[in-house]
């Protein structure tokens, strides 16, 4: 028997903060709590909503959800993560920047706790069906929880990151709750795939999330698709995941390092893509374009980071145009040495596909902000940030042909390598750091709470 929650109003003398919830054994009242409670008090409150963030030091997943957290400790919120368990979480409840981690448990077993950090969806297209089962424990759970969160905090407002299934929850545990905090959606990219494919119920969750009272995405693909599911386009603003641009920057010891490392030779042209093999990210594109690349005179050679489904596929398509001495895969690396490898790159490509939508990936500011020029198509997001003849070049999605000739411009000009790459330096340092996010987003929600424009 399912037994109703009833929740008691909040008393005359307003809201009161009391400490966090206990989720499991390491993240207990006492030690989540104590450390910063009283700095806080008087602060906004922002909970960050969320199924994927780095478990574990040097985890790469998520890490753009991190970087945005620390932006707002840095501006003042007080910041909470709110995420499910997984099973190969190691770190603690608050993190040395004051960020408390608030985790909840949806299965029985720790090792039943495999939904998010990126291993839902194979390759952003397709649920398992043991995933798809445990998808309605997660989202009771999370917004049982996420509920007395907010009946016991003073929470400013819910940032939530990916609409599917962060957005329900947060919604439906607002209603709960009986709380006002404000909601700001989010949607990195495959929380929109899952809208479009899902039909019918994705009208009706289309419906549910247009509740947040602030929405943005990162990129027109996105865009079209949450307005084809009855998302009114003027709801929706534009708003990319940025970068720390204090963290990553040009190293020149780091280039040399890493072209010591990968044997690139003073000579060579280093051109780099970052990401996961999977269809979207548009890899294939850039490796086809290898052999036009090839005849231009000087020599090239492609490095693709990173790891996934559709790794044999390209190791085929290498060997099929013959590049095995041209194409290198040299696998994951760790998020601390990809300033270093962005650095030693000399071109970054961002060849993104069309199908299914994606919003703009965060390696392309990251290696913006090691000042490096952007050859990418335009789509994906990537139009937010290139300017084309700027910073980079855009090229048509899919067009081996188009990213074969913006990358031979490049090649053969080092002059023109320099000066775009300093543009897309100073557009970072401007524009698109998470500082600058961060404080985009407290201005929305100040207006939003005032009901006073913000002027530009």
């Amino acid at each position: 028997m399912i037994v109703p929650v009833m929740f008691r109003p909040r008393s005359a003398s307003g809201p009161r903060y009391t400490s966090p919830l206990a989720t499991n054994s390491q993240s207990t009242v006492a030690d989540c709590a104590a450390a910063i409670r009283l700095n806080h008090m008087n602060s906004s409150h922002v909970v960050i909503v969320t199924h994927s963030y780095p478990r574990f030091k040097e985890d790469w997943r998520s890490n753009f959800i991190e970087a945005l957290a620390i932006a707002y400790a840095k501006a003042g919120l007080q910041v909470t993560v709110f995420v499910p368990n997984a099973a190969k979480w190691d770190r603690p409840c608050t993190d040395s920047h004051g960020i408390r981690i608030v985790r909840f448990n949806y299965a029985p077993f720790q090792a039943w706790h495999v939904l998010g950090y990126g291993d839902s969806l194979k390759g952003d297209l397709s649920m398992n069906i043991v995933h798809m089962v445990l998808v309605p424990l997660l989202f009771l759970a999370g917004t049982f929880k996420l509920a007395i969160l907010l009946r016991r905090e003073n929470v400013s407002f819910l940032h939530c990151h990916w609409a599917i299934p962060n957005t329900p929850i947060a919604v439906t545990a607002r209603l709960l709750s009986g709380t006002r905090a404000k909601i700001f959606t989010s949607f990195p990219g495959s929380d929109v795939t899952i809208i479009r494919r899902a039909g019918w119920l994705g009208r009706i969750l289309a419906r549910m999330i247009s509740r947040s009272d602030y929405l943005s995405c990162n990129s027109s693909d996105l865009k079209e698709d949450l307005v084809s599911a009855g998302i009114p386009s003027t709801r929706i603003d534009y708003e990319i995941y940025g970068v720390d641009n204090s963290k990553i920057a040009f190293d020149n010891d780091g280039r040399s390092l890493i072209r010591r490392r990968l044997g690139v030779t003073d000579d060579e042209i280093m051109l780099m893509m970052v990401g996961r093999f999977v269809a979207k990210k548009g890899f294939e594109t850039a490796i086809r374009a290898m052999p036009s690349i090839k005849s231009c005179g000087k020599k090239a050679k492609l490095y693709i980071i990173g790891s996934g489904l559709l790794e044999h596929r390209y190791l085929d398509l290498i060997h099929t145009l013959h590049l095995e001495d041209d194409v290198v895969l040299p696998g994951e690396i760790i998020p601390s040495e990809l300033g270093q490898y962005y650095s030693a790159s000399d071109v970054f490509l961002m060849p993104s596909e069309r199908f299914p939508s994606d919003g703009l990936n965060v390696v392309v500011v990251e290696a913006m902000a090691c000042g490096r020029p952007i050859v990418a198509s335009n789509v994906g997001g990537n139009d937010l940030v290139i300017e084309d003849g700027r910073n980079g070049y855009l090229h048509a999605a899919g067009n081996s042909s188009s990213l074969a000739e913006k990358v031979t411009r490049l090649i053969l000009s080092r002059e023109l390598r320099v000066a775009m790459g300093n543009e897309s330096s100073q557009m970072v340092r401007h524009k698109y750091n998470w500082n600058a996010i961060a404080q985009r987003y407290i201005d929305h929600y100040r207006r939003i709470s005032t009901n006073q424009t913000i002027k530009d």
